[in-house]
């Protein structure tokens, strides 16, 4: 899990929101309702703020395959002024592997309605947790008892351990060490280690790059 951090909601969403709510005084006013093409310019925007690997596993991710996610469960059932509505909240929407309901069975598609304790909008999300050299990801062991409790909790109903989550991250520490072969100056696995930090030219994170940053600390200590 990477921290996302929040931007502006797309200028067409806040349009369709402002019409559909005036002309519908609250009615049809939920995301089941948003349409074309204020709905894939959100979901591109998400991608975007998300360097392109899925909210939760980290893997890459394109239009079509994947999906918007929410991550409080929306509900568009609540249209009272105490109870805001979540299913078009900007802040509440990321973009998740997976472009059918029912496959991949990870990430937001086995999440479905179900509440995590650890999120990708939390700032310090990264440190709940550690990865081995088998691609499993696993709680943080020096945490607090809270700390590794909901780590494990979120691994479990995001399905985190899944076989070909666990690979993709076996293959990303494959090409992590084919980049930095022996006899490198400490100069030299600095420079290529910030390389693999930034972002590319089309602003894609590495996939799998928690993992990918994990294994820089322990294997290179950079």
């Amino acid at each position: 899990m990477k921290y996302i951090k929040k931007r502006v909601e797309p200028q067409e969403l806040g349009h369709w929101k402002a019409k559909a709510k005036q002309q519908s005084v609250g009615v049809n006013y939920d995301y089941q309702n948003l349409p074309d093409p204020p709905k894939g310019i959100v979901q591109d925007s998400l991608m975007r703020e998300q360097g392109y690997i899925c909210c939760y596993c980290c893997q890459r991710i394109a239009t079509d395959t994947s999906h918007i996610e929410h991550l409080n469960p929306q509900n568009p059932a609540l249209k009272n002024e105490s109870e805001p509505d979540l299913s078009l909240d900007y802040k509440n929407m990321l973009a998740s592997c997976g472009s059918d309901k029912h496959w991949p069975k990870h990430c937001g598609n086995k999440k479905g309605n179900q509440a995590i304790k650890v999120s990708p909008i939390q700032p310090n999300c990264e440190v709940f947790f550690s990865y081995t050299g088998r691609g499993e990801i696993r709680p943080q062991a020096n945490n607090t008892v809270e700390q590794v409790d909901a780590a494990q909790q979120t691994i479990e109903i995001l399905g985190l351990n899944d076989y070909d989550l666990k690979e993709g991250r076996t293959q990303a520490l494959e090409f992590l060490r084919s980049q930095f072969p022996q006899g490198l100056t400490t100069t030299q696995v600095s420079k290529r280690a910030e390389k693999i930090r930034n972002l590319d030219a089309q602003e894609k994170y590495q996939p799998f790059w928690p993992a990918v940053s994990h294994y820089l600390k322990k294997l290179y200590d950079v």
